[in-house]
């Protein structure tokens, strides 16, 4: 049996009515149910109320001209085809017809039966194109919320069970600090050698737990950063005692060479920190008995700022392995076992760490030689840290991105420590893209990753944000900070050859922390 398919013809002359229920009478290839309306309004009803396969329409109805009567059905059904049916030959109409959502324009006197069906044929199986698709659509977004949901909760339960992992390692660490150190009784040097042992792998796994959750906050791009004037000396003389250890359990040869006169680098210290720990314990882990590794620190001849590399004289890595060793989950094979496996993410954190304080990595190895892992830290100047800033969010968000500055200032009588606490309040608000720079006690320099609506946005949030801060401050309010948009540019409008303009026009002091 041919299909059938249920039609309502809306057409207020009724010669025309009994015209269409002719031809589409006279169809052998399909059965038609069909219905009629004379008036929009009724139309209207009745594809509220009943199911229809298509509708062949009239545009002038009493009450309704033109296109306007497409949209009007459009209103009470979005879906339904709809098959204009029209006393008018215009190519013009029939065009901004198809535009407004009719499947077809057909004209009448020109119309045969067969090209009645065919159209309402062709408009039928569009449409269930269109709801396969639309149900495809569906279930694509239903599975990828379902996935969200899953990928959320699996992020929820690494994030809980490594903050778990802390509590009972800060106990080990230190009670066995307490050990070693003989403040509940004398021990032997065995003993010695065994409690620092169990403090390094403390550590070792204190070292994992950061990578985990790390790994979390970076896909969900939610790992932020505090850059500011920092002295790469200090940062390494912190970590100094800690790897020494480290070295002397697996009797390698610690040395560390820091140039003097370095000049001062925008990062986050404690990020930065992160990078030279991997990559001395990764040097480390794979040096056999006696060996050594060199922690150095020169100004960079390149960029600017400076270069800090971990040189090490293990078995090297091989050419073809170099490419993967940044990746997540990535270990290379090597003849040399290591009491300390990792998940394989040290590597690839050091360099999102270092990407994040807008440096570059680089590995230079000879197998049975050794390797060195090296990575770039900007200069603490405004100018070159935008160049990279801007140079970093056109390779990550291309040339459509946005780039605003904002100047916040505070009064000169505040206090030093009250000033500190605005420069710490600042950061806070700050997103993954954003940059903040203290131009000097009491100007800083904001620049965000949006356009000027965001930009205002941004503004009003911080507002609400600062006022809260107010009121839960124990000490009291903080001194009045005071926003201004300086402007907004396309990314692609900045010049990162030289100074980047347009931000030659902002003000920027030099960078002080007095």
């Amino acid at each position: 049996m041919p299909k059938l398919a249920r039609v309502l013809v809306v057409d207020d002359d009724a010669i025309d009515l009994e015209m269409t229920k002719r031809l589409l009478s006279g169809s052998i290839r399909m059965r038609f149910e069909v219905e009629t309306a004379q008036r929009l309004e009724e139309s209207g009803r009745l594809v509220r109320e009943r199911p229809y396969d298509v509708m062949l329409l009239d545009l002038n109805l009493p009450g309704s001209h033109g296109l306007a009567t497409i949209a009007a059905i459009r209103r009470e059904n979005d879906q339904l085809p709809i098959l204009v049916l029209s006393g008018l030959s215009d190519e013009e109409t029939a065009l901004q017809s198809l535009d407004h959502g009719a499947q077809d324009y057909l004209v009448k006197g020109q119309v045969t039966t067969d090209m009645l069906v065919g159209a309402i044929r062709n408009a039928m199986q569009r449409h269930q194109l269109l709801k396969d698709l639309w149900a495809a659509k569906e279930l694509v977004e239903k599975k990828n919320r379902h996935l969200a949901e899953m990928y959320e909760t699996a992020h929820r339960f690494v994030d809980n069970v490594s903050h778990e992992f802390r509590t009972p390692l800060t106990v080990i660490k230190e009670y066995a600090s307490l050990m070693r150190e003989g403040l509940v009784g004398p021990i032997n040097d065995e003993q010695a050698s065994f409690l620092d042992v169990i403090g390094a792998r403390a550590d070792d796994l204190n070292t994992m737990v950061d990578d985990m959750l790390d790994v979390g906050k970076l896909e969900a791009g939610k790992l932020g950063a505090w850059r500011r004037n920092c002295r790469v000396a200090e940062i390494i003389e912190r970590l100094r005692v800690s790897l020494e250890r480290k070295a002397a359990i697996k009797q390698i040869a610690l040395t560390v060479d820091v140039a003097d006169s370095l000049p001062d680098v925008y990062c986050d210290d404690e990020k930065v920190g992160r990078v030279i720990i991997n990559l001395t314990v990764n040097a480390i882990k794979f040096c056999q008995e006696n060996g050594a590794v060199r922690i150095a620190a020169k100004p960079d001849p390149k960029g600017g700022g400076v270069l800090i590399a971990v040189s090490d004289n293990g078995p090297g890595i091989a050419a073809e392995n170099l490419e993967v060793i940044f990746e997540r989950f990535k270990q290379c094979s090597t003849n040399v076992r290591s009491s300390c496996k990792g998940f394989g993410l040290g590597l690839n954190i050091a360099k999102e760490l270092v990407d994040l304080n807008f440096g570059d990595m680089n590995v230079e190895s000879v197998v049975g030689e050794g390797s060195t892992f090296s990575f770039t830290l900007p200069p603490a100047e405004p100018q070159e840290v935008l160049r990279r800033y801007v140079r970093r969010l056109k390779q990550t968000q291309n040339d459509t991105a946005w780039v605003s500055a904002v100047m916040a200032e505070i009064d000169d009588a505040t206090e030093k420590a009250a000033a500190a606490d605005v420069d710490s309040c600042l950061n806070s608000l700050l997103r993954r893209f954003d940059l903040l720079f203290r131009l000097d006690r009491t100007h800083w320099l904001l620049v965000l990753a949006a356009n000027a609506e965001e930009t205002e946005q941004f503004l009003a949030g911080s507002a609400k944000t600062l006022r809260d801060v107010d009121r839960n401050r124990p000490q009291g309010p903080l001194p009045e900070i005071a926003l201004a948009r300086q402007g907004s540019w396309h990314v692609a409008s900045c010049n990162t050859e030289s100074k980047v303009a347009p931000f030659t026009t902002v003000p920027t002091r030099e960078l002080s922390y007095a």
